[in-house]
């Protein structure tokens, strides 16, 4: 079982804050974001609730073109915080708080993504960090 997999059944339903898509050219995107994971120990990786497209997409059997994504806390995360896409084939370290990557090219563009965060390290984390928003953005053909 893939990580959205295993995350997904902890929650009946994900907390959409926004979700859209669009038609540029011809390829589709959608857009959606949920809450924030809080972290309050190093060393335990920490999931976001799951980000994805409405049940209906303009095409359903799309394949990724690339994704962009953005997360945020409440304040400013530790320097060594490490922070990962995953869908439910694979996990792609991030650079940084926003970018674009094609880790996930020809991938099924149906399917939802979590973002993972670890502090690495033992122990609390004091402050704890509360995350703000993590968003994705799919395009697909």
């Amino acid at each position: 079982m893939g990580p959205v997999a295993a995350h997904a059944q902890t929650y009946a339903a994900p907390v959409f804050t926004k979700a859209t898509y669009e038609l540029t050219g011809s390829r589709f995107a959608w857009t959606a974001s949920s809450m924030g994971p809080q972290i309050t120990n190093k060393g335990q990786r920490a999931l976001s609730l799951p980000v994805v497209p409405l049940a209906t997409m303009p095409q359903a059997m799309g394949r990724i073109t690339s994704v962009r994504w953005r997360y945020s806390f409440t304040r400013t995360p530790p320097v060594d915080l490490q922070a990962y896409l995953c869908n439910a084939d694979r996990c792609v370290l991030l650079s940084g708080a926003e970018g674009k990557t094609d880790a996930f090219v020809g991938d099924d563009a149906t399917k939802g993504f979590v973002f993972a965060y670890r502090v690495p390290g033992q122990g609390g984390l004091a402050p704890m960090l509360q995350g703000r928003s993590n968003e994705v953005t799919v395009s697909y053909r």
